[in-house]
Formats: C-alpha cells, structure tokens, sequence
C-alpha cells in the first residue's frame, strides 16, 4: 500500500495564527462588552439591546476561532488524514459562526441606526465594539474560507495519490 504524502501550502500556518489572534479579540471584546452592560445596565436596558453579546456570539466565537486556528497550524505541520478532516470541521464551524455573527451584528447595527432617541454614550460604545465584532467576523469568515479551502484541495490531492 503506497502511503500518501498530503503537501499543505505554509500560509495555512500563518491564517490559523491569524484566527487564534482574532478569536483572542473577540473574547477582549466580549469581556469589555459585558463590563460595559454591567456598569451601565439601566441605560442598555431602556433602549439599546446588544444582540450578539445576549445570544454568547463573542465569547462563543473565541472558543471555535482558536480551536479552527490551533486544528490549522497542527494540520499544517503534520499533515494527516484525521487532522485534516478536523482541521476541516473546525473551519467549516468557523465559517457557520462568522455568518451567525455577521447577521447579529448586522441586525444589532441596523436596529441602533433606526432608533429616533437621543444617543447616549453607552450606545456609542456599544455600537462600536458591534462594529469591530462585525469587521473581525468578516476576516474570520474570509480566512476560513480560504483555509477551508486549501484543506479540502490538499486532501483530495492525498486521496488521488493513494
């Protein structure tokens, strides 16, 4: 039985560093976004509902984006059947998580934009950590993506050699 050598391209190593870096935002900002809900509670619940800090997306999100990272950066260095297919789950979860969340925050962005009352700074706040979660979630969503698709291209590769 010829073994298979499985050839994954080096920048996978630094897209899943990037996704454990981005998975790391998203838990500073989930813990700035929940101080922040804490200590200005009775502002937050008169008007502004941050959707994805209530439905966990912050905090849910660095817990898939460093493991979908960590599976990537280990397929990349040894490559093998397994750890590619989990390399693959990871990310295709990464990428089912980056749209969730693109969707929250979009919603979350449009319902504040619509409110006819005076903003205070709370809000302001709260948008923008909304914002960033929006801007990290599409890279996390484009790096994914590619890393995704690498995988699949290097184990369709490995089975064609076996």
């Amino acid at each position: 039985m010829p073994s298979s050598h499985i050839v994954l391209k080096e920048e996978i190593r630094m897209l899943g560093a990037a996704q454990i870096i981005i998975g790391l935002i998203h838990c500073a900002l989930g813990k700035i976004w929940i101080y922040l809900c804490l200590n200005e509670s009775a502002s937050f619940s008169a008007s502004y509902l941050p959707i994805a800090l209530i439905s966990g997306f912050p905090l849910l999100s660095f817990l898939i984006y460093v493991i979908s990272g960590s599976f990537a950066i280990a397929a990349e260095r040894k490559p093998s059947p397994r750890l590619l297919m989990y390399a693959l789950w990871m990310n295709f979860s990464s990428l089912g998580l980056s749209a969730i969340g693109l969707l929250l925050t979009a919603c979350e962005i449009t319902l504040f934009l619509l409110q006819d009352e005076i903003i205070q700074w709370p809000h302001k706040s709260g948008i923008m950590l909304s914002m960033y979660l929006w801007i990290f979630s599409t890279l996390e969503l484009v790096f994914a993506n590619t890393v995704t698709g690498w995988i699949k291209k290097a184990n369709n590769h490995g089975n064609n050699t076996m």
